[in-house]
């Protein structure tokens, strides 16, 4: 594949993620304000799992608090906030930049599972260009990943959640990223009634303007996977309150030709979210 000179991330981008490729969340809001009307708290839970709601702020469990001054883009570790709330996935976390919000560091072990990870890095953010360029789609890679050896300030930093999901690390694999709009969601394909659970709850907050446009990309995205159908393996889309879309972690395509669980749940999946949107916009009542 061919890396082109540069990639375009788009101006309005000005919060994160996560992660790229698997990019990272954290835990939903619990007030009223911010569960669906028409779904119990029980239920909410079940649509809505943690770290699928993109929400930034301090740890409320921290409580031991350090200044942390902000630092050179170089010397990332000296310019993150070490009790942010944890935005963690399976295998990388993200960090805000602390001199520069709208950018930040998502960053995973080296050798995770014992497997070098920095050509999977470097494929991932490869692919994402090309992306961007052929298809002017929307992700978070802001430049090419890169490993070095574990800081020990960072490490000697960590807490809470981010302490448990690094332990010590020999070395690091840093993906330079954009972050996230706040209260973006991520639906998936493996379960109609968490896909229509987190458009409700997005579609909640939308003006109709902005319900057009996420019509619009949905529609723009299922002609990208008919060209690009590894973007099935564990189908991820990040919707804002804006209606734009952005692609996760594109590790994933590496597995090559999806599975048949994957295609089978993929199926119809974004015609039935475009059919919902339509709904929504009509003032109609869709599946739940």
């Amino acid at each position: 594949m061919t890396l082109p000179r540069s990639i375009t991330v788009p101006a309005a981008i000005i919060l994160a993620a996560a992660a790229a490729a698997c990019i990272v969340l954290t835990s939903i809001l619990t007030s009223t304000e911010s569960a669906s009307p028409n779904l119990d708290n029980r239920r909410q839970l079940k649509l809505m799992p943690q770290k699928e709601i993109i929400r930034y702020g301090l740890d409320p469990k921290t409580i031991e608090l350090r200044a942390t001054r902000p630092g050179d883009e170089g010397d990332w570790w000296k310019d993150i906030n070490y009790h942010q709330r944890g935005l963690c996935g399976g295998e990388k976390c993200f960090f805000i930049s602390m001199s520069n919000s709208s950018k930040g560091y998502l960053i995973g072990d080296g050798n995770f599972h014992k497997v070098p990870r920095l050509a999977e890095a470097v494929e991932a953010y490869t692919y994402a260009a090309e992306l961007g360029t052929e298809y002017n789609l929307r992700h978070f890679y802001a430049a090419p990943p890169y490993e070095m050896d574990t800081p020990r300030a960072f490490v000697r930093n960590l807490r809470g959640d981010y302490k448990k999901h690094f332990g010590k690390p020999k070395s690091l694999i840093i993906q330079p990223s954009s972050t996230a709009p706040e209260g973006s969601i991520i639906i998936r394909c493996y379960n109609d009634r968490v896909l229509y659970g987190r458009l409700m709850y997005i579609l909640e907050s939308m003006s109709v303007e902005s319900k057009q446009n996420l019509l619009g990309e949905l529609e723009r995205v299922i002609h990208v996977v008919e060209a690009q159908p590894v973007l099935i393996n564990d189908f991820q889309l990040m919707i804002d309150t804006n209606g734009r879309t952005y692609h996760l972690d594109l590790n994933r395509v590496k597995r090559g030709e999806a599975s048949r669980k994957d295609a089978k749940n993929f199926e119809g999946c974004l015609e039935g979210a475009v059919k919902y949107v339509e709904d929504s916009i009509k003032g109609t009542k869709s599946v739940s």
